[in-house]
Formats: structure tokens, sequence, C-alpha cells
């Protein structure tokens, strides 16, 4: 469960002293490095305020809030609209009236607030990859431009990401894809990505680190994170350079072409003890001083006000002011709620725990389809068709996947619970799935490169 931080001048939780500050309780996946500031200020700008905030992953805090687990939250505060309208749909929100930031209705087709008044962005979130260039200049590798480009074998281990149940981030990132190229080909993007894993990390923040430290070259993160690496390292806001890519020494983060910027939201609970203040901290986040305080180098987050990037440093990336992607996408909220489970589930089975084996099987892929391009062979060339037939498939069809009654069954439980009997057995299928999946395209791998490499002259029948 998670801890609440209580801050400081602030009362144990439930024994406010009398005359103490009013209390408004925050629920947010988002670092100290950014809530802290921003309740700094807060609180400056309301001395009868008090801001209590309880630090929760995504996931973790959507589980909290549909159990009651956390029954006295006034705001939930995060990155994923998806989240939001897990939160929606559960009607566990509270109506809130948009606030006059001179934002456009979207940015790139997307809708900056919820269009059913559920929740409000206040920042626009892009994610993109984050690399260590004198580790990709050891290994003489190009940086990926596109989501498409980290299937390429030149990134064989030399990527980390988190998996998407343990982040709301790296879920967005996975559903972005999967809508972009449909469910079949979205999936079989990711499984050959996962074939180049280094590592899956635990957290979000771990993968910025482990890019940082140099256990990988590339990591997906969302671009806060990555401004908060360069900074980390001594590169000034002002000296970033055009063009979308940002650099701080040796550490660069770049939005992918195909990439979509997203808003990060706010929302009053419906059960909020504190509706009132809850507001006023909404009103606060989307003023004129709230807006350019994301543009604090310790923050380093994307207004949705366009007039505040006026006070932006050089080179400070605008996403009204560059394409972003696909402008005739539309990011489907909806849709990513109702199967928000099933995505996390799945990529657990079929790629977080299998990230060794996924290695040895793209590895052989990869090399016998070098091969055949020197010597084609029509038998090795359908055995490597079946071996990424087999690594590619997913055990849940297009129409299950759209269909809301197929995931009902789907929670993440809280800590100490038990998931259904029918989620124990989807993931038993899956995993089972997955096994022979990926037995099947070794075997069949091998076999081609028996015969590739006879063909090579680098050997004789087994």
């Amino acid at each position: 469960m998670s801890v609440p931080l209580l801050l400081p001048g602030a009362a144990a939780a439930g024994q406010e002293l009398p005359g103490a500050a009013e209390a408004i309780t925050v629920l947010t996946s988002f670092p100290a490095s950014f809530y802290e500031p921003v309740r700094e200020a807060f609180e400056q700008a309301h001395p009868d305020r008090r801001l209590r905030v309880i630090n929760s992953k995504t996931t973790a805090a959507i589980t909290q809030l549909q159990d009651r687990v956390e029954k006295d939250v006034d705001i939930f505060w995060a990155s994923a609209p998806d989240a939001f309208e897990v939160l929606k749909a559960a009607k566990l929100l509270l109506p809130v009236a948009p606030r006059p930031t001179g934002a456009p209705a979207t940015v790139g087709n997307q809708p900056i607030d919820d269009p059913d008044g559920g929740y409000l962005g206040f920042a626009l979130s892009g994610y993109g990859l984050i690399w260590d260039q004198s580790y990709l200049d050891r290994h003489g590798i190009a940086a990926p431009r596109r989501w498409e480009d980290l299937r390429r074998p030149v990134y064989a281990r030399h990527l980390g990401i988190t998996a998407p149940s343990r982040s709301g981030t790296m879920h967005l990132m996975v559903e972005t894809v999967l809508q972009l190229h449909g469910w079949e080909r979205g999936w079989a993007t990711w499984l050959e990505i996962a074939g180049n894993l280094a590592t899956v990390t635990a957290r979000s923040y771990g993968v910025v680190e482990g890019v940082g430290k140099g256990r990988f070259g590339i990591g997906l993160a969302i671009d806060f994170l990555g401004q908060g690496t360069r900074q980390e390292a001594g590169q000034r806001q002002d000296e970033a350079p055009q063009g979308g890519t940002t650099d701080s020494g040796g550490l660069r983060f770049a939005y992918p072409a195909d990439g979509v910027f997203l808003p990060a939201s706010v929302a009053i609970l419906r059960t909020a003890p504190n509706p009132a203040g809850a507001g006023l901290f909404i009103d606060f986040l989307l003023s004129p001083a709230g807006q350019r305080l994301m543009l604090r180098p310790d923050i380093g987050r994307l207004p949705v006000s366009p007039d505040a990037y006026a006070a932006a440093p050089v080179g400070y990336p605008n996403p009204y002011a560059r394409e972003t992607g696909d402008d005739l996408f539309l990011f489907d909220r909806a849709l990513s709620s109702r199967r928000y489970e099933l995505v996390n589930l799945l990529f657990d089975e079929l790629i977080t725990f299998r990230v060794k084996t996924l290695n040895r099987v793209w590895q052989l892929i990869h090399d016998g389809e070098n091969r055949l391009t020197a010597h084609p062979d029509p038998v090795a060339r359908d055995l490597l068709r079946t071996a990424r037939a087999a690594a590619t498939a997913v055990p849940v069809g297009s129409a299950e996947a759209v269909d809301p009654a197929f995931s009902a069954a789907l929670r993440r439980p809280a800590r100490g619970m038990r998931v259904s009997a029918r989620q124990e057995e989807l993931a038993e299928e899956w995993r089972s799935f997955s096994k022979t999946q990926l037995d099947a395209a070794l075997s069949a791998a091998e076999r081609a490169l028996v015969i590739l490499r006879v063909a090579a002259g680098e050997g004789g029948w087994p």
C-alpha cells in the first residue's frame, strides 16, 4: 500500500490541529521532483491550504480508488488519459468545469480536456526515445527515429523499457502503437521490439537511470523524465537544439516521427471530502502562474496554455508549433480504458516474463533473414516465415480485444487479494500459448539456419 507523504506543517492524518491549514489530498503518480515545486507554489499562493500528497504508480492508484483503499482523496493527478477513463467509467469522478487557459480544443487531433467533463488537461505529454549518444557511438548504432525502428536487429540487447502494468506512461506507449498499427500488427511490432530488450525495469524512472548509467543505450520514456535527466547532467534548457531533439552531454531525447502528444490531466474524485479545495488547486494549475510554473527547469512540462510558451527558453519543445505525427490519428481513450488490464496482462505474459527467450528467438530469425539475402533458399525462406508468424502471434483476437465483456473479469487486484478464477484461467492459457509459439519459432528458425549455413559452406548437415 502506498504511504501518505505528510508535508511540513501538516498534522498526522485524521489529527488536524485546531486552526491548522485546510488539507487537500492528492493521489498522484508524479515524482516528488515535479509535485514538490507545485506544492510549494500553491501553498505560497494559498497559505491557508496545505497539499497532502499520496504517491503511487498509476496502475496501482486505479486499483486503490476502485477498491476504496484510499478513501479521503480529493484529486487524482496523472499523465495517462486512459487511466482517467477507467475511473470515469467506474463513476468515480466529479464533473469539473473547464478553466479559461486559451488552449485549443485539441492538439494534433487529441482533445485536451475530457469532452464529457470528467477531467481537465493541465500539461501536454510527449512520449519518445532517450539515448546515450556516447554509448551509441561506441557500438556504431544510429539513433532511432520511429517506433518501428526499434524492431531492427542492430538494437539487439540495447533497449530498456518498463512494463505497462507498472507504468501508466508505458501503457500509453504500448496502446498508442496498438491503435496506430492495429491489434495484430501492433503486437507484432512490440514482440519484435521485445527481442531487442536488455531488460524490463520495475518503474519508468529505472529506464532513464539505466540509460544514464550505461546499462543499455536506448530507453522509452515520457518527455519530462528525459528533461530531468538532461538537467542532472548539467544541460541548460536554452542549449537544447531545435527540431524536437534535446541534448545533455551524451544523453538525448527525441519525439518519434510517428508520435502524438496527449494531455496530462487532473480530476476531482466523486467522494472528495474537500471538493472546494480541489477546485482551488485546479484553478491554480490552470492559471497563468501555474502554467508558467510548468516551464521551470526542475519541472520541464509542456503547458496547455499556448501563451505560456512566450516565456519558454529558446529551443523548448512547443507542441503547438510542430507536427505531431499523423494528425488524423485520434487516440481512443475509451477503447484503451476498456482493455486497460487486458493489454497490461498480455504484455506481461507475452513479453515481460519472456525477455530471454524472445532475445534468442529474434536473434535466430534476424540472423536467418540476413543470410537469406545472400543465399536465397525457398525451404529456409518458408521456415523463417513460419518462425516469424509464430513469434508474433497473440492469443487474443482483435474482436475479443474490443469486446468489453471479454475484459470485464480482468482487474489488477489490491495487494494481498487473489485475482478472479477467470483471470487465472486466461493467464495460464496465455502462458501456455506463448511457450508453444516461441518453441515453434525457435525450432523453425534453427532448421532454417542449418540450411543457410550449409549453403554458405559453413558446415555439413548435422
